[in-house]
């Protein structure tokens, strides 16, 4: 038995094996040496462009001689799976922990992305996994906090505040007004500056969710073909859930207990 990782183990078989393996009813005439060879390019959800896939979404190549190994075929049927996969993001979750975000600007940020990310389907995590498998490129994941500037307006810091009115509905809820008094330039009593962060935070937010939800759909198919393959053996290496907690020295966070889950 060969000893190897998971993420190895998944980039032998979808660079090296399931390329042998032709689309069915379609046809091939280009030459290429690897499943990248005809790549046109690499999209925001990590799916290959313009090149021609078989059923394990690589790009079949006829000088590979043979069929794919069993132990790659049993991998890709584990990825197929992941197909119907769907994410659960607890309330707890941050992509941030490293972050002091004294004034909770950031965890706003984390708040109003959620209900766009748990959105992300089975098909895009499947597609993101075979994509790094064969590119294999990692998620850029590091960022450093952001800093934080006055909101102005008419080239002076600008004042807020909060007035109480009623929804459709008639209940309470109250709205954020300009603070400031036109006439006599000064500001309501009660009224308050605000800040907002420099840089793009969102994006960082979205390429440490998807990198914890890769991770996530690497640990599934780990866990499903260990002990059934022919010829390979797993090591106990799995990618951690949040590796910039490693890296910022808190390590007892790289797998948080308030972390995402994925349901296949």
């Amino acid at each position: 038995m060969r000893q190897v990782s998971i993420v190895k183990l998944l980039e032998w078989a979808y660079r090296q094996e399931l390329p042998k393996a032709e689309r069915p009813g379609g046809s091939f005439t280009g030459a290429a040496s690897s499943s990248w060879g005809m790549v046109a390019d690499y999209g925001v959800l990590g799916t290959v462009i313009d090149a021609p896939v078989n059923r394990w979404g690589v790009v079949p190549v006829h000088l590979e001689s043979g069929n794919p190994h069993p132990d790659a075929m049993m991998v890709a049927r584990a990825v197929a799976v992941l197909d119907g996969a769907r994410v659960h993001l607890p309330d707890g979750w941050t992509p941030f922990p490293e972050w002091a975000d004294s004034d909770g600007l950031v965890a706003e940020t984390v708040a109003r992305l959620r209900a766009r990310l748990v959105l992300i389907s089975g098909a895009e995590i499947q597609t993101m996994l075979i994509a790094r498998a064969v590119l294999g490129r990692t998620a850029d994941w590091r960022g450093e906090e952001p800093g934080r500037v006055m909101i102005m307006r008419g080239g002076k810091p600008a004042w807020f505040m909060k007035v109480a009115g009623q929804d459709a509905y008639g209940n309470r809820v109250d709205r954020e007004v300009d603070g400031s008094n036109r006439r006599s330039h000064r500001p309501y009593p009660g009224a308050y500056r605000k800040y907002r962060l420099i840089g793009d935070v969102e994006g960082l937010v979205i390429d440490r969710f998807r990198r914890t939800v890769w991770a996530l759909a690497v640990r599934h198919i780990a866990s499903t073909v260990a002990g059934q393959m022919v010829e390979h053996e797993l090591t106990a290496e799995v990618p951690t859930l949040a590796p910039w907690a490693v890296v910022s020295g808190m390590a007892g966070q790289a797998d948080p207990l308030q972390a995402m889950a994925l349901f296949v």
